[in-house]
């Protein structure tokens, strides 16, 4: 019995670390490439340390008894300034890319326990001051919750299947500096961990914060930021592409099948502006997971469109040189699966590797309930 528990045990840990470890590979080449780690006159590199206090938000009604006190967090950071080597650092007012490491003691030890992330995130100022700066930043890596749904000794953490997550990051601040090489942070962040339905339950864990902190500037002082007054030729031609993905889900009850999904999604998109383009697209979804839940609930489940559902949505993307994230918002035109609702989400990111050759992740929702994740490959023309 105790080896068929740790079989059980050690395959839900490998799978999802696996999984994630591509996450968090894809995620550092994004925003490490573009010479991140190269010489400059002036270095820009900073360390910073930050404290945080919120709480865990119970965005489900059968989630309260999971919440049991204020969370306190700390974090570590080291982060490089981008001085506009390439013309998309000085359109975004040079954005500044770093690691975190984050601590975050949940105050729920039976359920719980506490959760760590290590992320790469990349920050926007809002402003072009540079000893008083407001900025939007955001993150995605790997996140591990110390303690998670068992049916023997911790059902009744009904948020959390599985100890590797996907850690999701925004954060909201100003940093002011006081000193040459010094200055103070404060802000509002929230967090998010979510295994994607890759392992149920999976209803995630979200917790807004406060926060306050300080970094050590590492530079010389003698930061030469590059103006050019010329910007390149602004793409405004219509843009078509096609991406195939694929994953795996898991539905309640915990420890049941892995059911393949999978998507095929055609868009045509038009640039807007140097930053952002818009467009519209088709979607066709495959998701085993549906027979089931049409079994068990007496409907029919006969014929291709039991498990196929075609689709159509609204295409927003905001671009950073060959890396982009998106966002879609779309609605069913037939599902025989009515639970879900009509209308779906999709949230991700887009990578080009070659001239038309694209990969992606993405996580599609109902409603703010994850419903899968996915990896795709495209051809944009």
């Amino acid at each position: 019995m105790n080896s068929g528990k740790f079989a059980v045990s050690s395959w839900k840990s490998t799978k999802p670390l696996c999984y994630l470890r591509l996450l968090c590979v894809l995620c550092g080449l994004i925003l490490f490439s573009e010479e991140s780690f190269s010489q400059s006159k002036s270095n820009g590199w900073s360390v910073g340390a930050n404290i945080q206090y919120g709480f865990i938000l119970s965005h489900r009604y059968n989630m309260g008894h999971l919440v049991r006190g204020h969370t306190p967090a700390y974090e570590l950071t080291v982060s490089k300034q981008k001085f506009g080597d390439k013309y998309w650092q000085q359109h975004y007012h040079y954005p500044v890319v770093g690691y975190s490491l984050v601590f975050i003691d949940l105050k729920n030890n039976d359920q719980l326990g506490s959760a760590f992330a290590i992320y790469p995130h990349i920050t926007f100022p809002q402003n072009k001051q540079r000893k008083f700066m407001r900025y939007f930043r955001m993150g995605c890596g790997v996140g591990y919750i110390t303690k998670v749904f068992d049916r023997i000794e911790n059902n009744k953490n009904n948020a959390i299947g599985s100890h590797i997550n996907v850690f999701i990051s925004f954060m909201y601040g100003f940093s002011w500096k006081i000193y040459r090489n010094f200055s103070i942070d404060g802000g509002l962040s929230f967090v998010h961990f979510s295994n994607a339905s890759f392992t149920a339950p999976n209803l995630g864990i979200n917790v807004p914060t406060l926060k306050l902190g300080a970094t050590w500037h590492l530079s010389d002082g003698k930061e030469v930021y590059k103006k050019d007054s010329i910007a390149p030729p602004r793409d405004r031609k219509w843009h078509y592409s096609v991406i195939l993905s694929g994953g795996l889900k898991e539905i309640n009850p915990a420890y049941g099948p892995k059911y393949g999904i999978g998507s095929l999604n055609a868009e045509a998109i038009k640039p807007v502006s140097r930053k952002s383009r818009i467009g519209v697209g088709l979607d066709i979804f495959y998701d085993a997971s549906l027979e089931k839940n049409l079994k068990h609930f007496n409907q029919d489940f006969s014929g291709m469109f039991a498990v196929v559902r075609p689709g159509l949505h609204f295409h927003y993307e905001l671009k950073l040189y060959e890396f982009s994230m998106f966002f879609d918002v779309g609605g069913y035109l037939y599902t025989r699966w009515k639970d879900d609702g009509y209308i779906y989400a999709r949230q991700g990111i887009r990578y080009r590797v070659a001239k038309h050759v694209l990969l992606g992740l993405a996580l599609k929702t109902h409603y703010f309930k994850a419903d899968f994740a996915e990896w795709g490959v495209g051809y944009e023309f």
